[in-house]
């Protein structure tokens, strides 16, 4: 059963809120160890935005209120808590007011019973949709958190509104790592939902098995590569490609790194550099390379682009044992080269 992964926290009963028993980062949980969302609920207790209880233990399968949803949902985009206020009786009453008068579908505002029961994968979907400012409801809203795709479904590799099981509840993982995809896309903002439904000809498409790795490319080398080069942008170019580069606009490509991919293997296909002797580049190449699964010495890779560039002509590397290119791109102006992976080699074997 696919989690919501991809691409992000969860809240514990009130006794864990007012102290006594938090957990703090850095704790380990004896109930986490070999759990799918182990790192994802580090991050959570490491950004304040959830504890664990006060038995060591996370319990990251058991199921969420709507209370402590959104009281989530409001720490984890926003960064922090809201400031306290003297003029409530429930601890999820701030939370409550903050988000009714946005105009989000907090069933619990009016009916307090609500709040302790579990909330449902569809209402997550109302509640994450109107943080972007729209007004969806049911399947609509679902489609709107699929097609954004800050999540999947529950069933594997059915990225449909009957995959995403909207009728079911949802673990305390499985919100941790919706709000982490939220924040990875960019959400930091609760902006208000507007009063009219919004209409369903903006709802975005559901996304295909390559939409959903294409889009996930984009955040793994974000996270894990571009965060080295603080001189440099990024961007995707919205096919296949990933493109690193010091120039400020979009069309231009001087400096650049641009890492491709390949839909038929939903997978690296190749890396390519505007100038192989700038060693922020060269730097990025191995980094990719190393990201992908091709794990080759540095220094022994670089002393083969400088061999390949200089003889104008390719040289083939068994790596991990797949073939890799490097192409000094002789009609390309100097200092151009290419890395591919020979993919269709693996796929004729």
């Amino acid at each position: 059963m696919l989690k919501l992964r991809l691409f992000a926290p969860l809240l514990l009963v009130m006794s864990l809120f007012i102290g006594s028993s938090q957990v703090f980062a850095g704790v380990t949980f004896r109930d986490t160890d070999n759990h799918w969302a182990k790192a994802t609920i580090e991050w959570g207790v490491e950004k304040g935005i959830v504890n664990g209880y006060a038995n060591g233990t996370f319990m990251p399968n058991q199921n969420v209120t709507e209370a402590e949803f959104i009281r989530m949902l409001v720490v984890g985009i926003a960064g922090k808590d809201l400031e306290e206020t003297y003029l409530t009786e429930f601890w999820s009453d701030k939370y409550y007011n903050f988000l009714h008068f946005k105009n989000y579908p907090v069933r619990g505002f009016a009916d307090k019973k609500i709040r302790s029961t579990y909330i449902t994968r569809a209402q997550v979907a109302e509640l994450v949709s109107s943080a972007d400012g729209v007004n969806y409801s049911g399947e609509q809203a679902i489609q709107y958190v699929l097609g954004k795709k800050y999540a999947l479904g529950r069933i594997k590799g059915e990225n449909t509104i009957r995959g995403f099981m909207g009728h079911e509840t949802i673990t305390r993982a499985e919100v941790l790592q919706l709000i982490k995809n939220l924040t990875n896309h960019g959400m930091s903002n609760l902006y208000d939902r507007p009063t009219e439904s919004s209409p369903t000809a903006s709802l975005p498409k559901l996304p295909t098995q390559w939409d959903v790795y294409r889009d996930n490319m984009y955040i793994v080398i974000r996270q894990n590569v571009f965060t080295k080069y603080s001189v440099y942008r990024i961007y995707d170019d919205g096919d296949s490609r990933v493109v690193m580069t010091r120039t400020k606009q979009q069309g231009q490509v001087d400096n650049a790194v641009t890492v491709q991919f390949e839909p038929q293997i939903l997978s690296f296909s190749s890396i390519s550099l505007s100038d192989s002797n700038d060693s922020t580049q060269r730097n990025m190449l191995a980094d990719v390379l190393d990201l992908y699964g091709f794990k080759i010495d540095k220094s022994y890779l670089l002393t083969k682009i400088d061999s390949a560039v200089k003889n104008k002509k390719e040289i083939q590397l068994k790596v991990s044992g797949k073939t890799i290119v490097i192409d000094p791109l002789i009609s390309s102006p100097e200092g151009q080269i290419k890395v591919y992976y020979k993919w269709w080699d693996l796929a004729r074997a």
